[in-house]
């Protein structure tokens, strides 16, 4: 095993761990974690097996097989960043009938103090 594999791995395994840890103390919710958890598997798998980005870089049809590395960040930067969107655009509906319910309320509440 090479040393930079070596290296590529215990990051993984690092990014791995600190998610799990992040899990644990409650400071990561589960669905978000699954992502970056698949993420983490993804990494150490291309660590351990260093022929995968010679055979992808292959398929692909690219000479330098690190540079398979690039379309491979990018999709999983895509899909992370449309898994978000769709969370933030929960959230924010989610807030805007919050929102709605607490001036109802509070009109209800000011129509029980001055029943006129």
């Amino acid at each position: 095993m090479k040393q930079i594999q070596i290296i590529a791995f215990l990051a993984a395994l690092t990014m791995f761990v600190c998610i799990l840890e992040l899990i644990r103390r409650r400071k990561l919710k589960e669905r978000f974690a699954l992502l970056w958890l698949i993420a983490a598997i993804i990494l150490i798998i291309f660590s351990l097996w260093g022929r995968l980005l010679e055979i992808l870089a292959k398929i692909m049809g690219i000479y330098y097989p690190p540079l398979v590395l690039i379309p491979i960040i990018i999709v999983i930067a895509v899909v992370l960043f449309i898994y978000f969107s769709i969370i933030v655009s929960d959230q924010s509906e989610k807030i805007k009938t919050l929102a709605q319910k607490i001036a109802l309320l509070e009109e209800e509440i000011k129509r029980d103090k001055n029943p006129n």
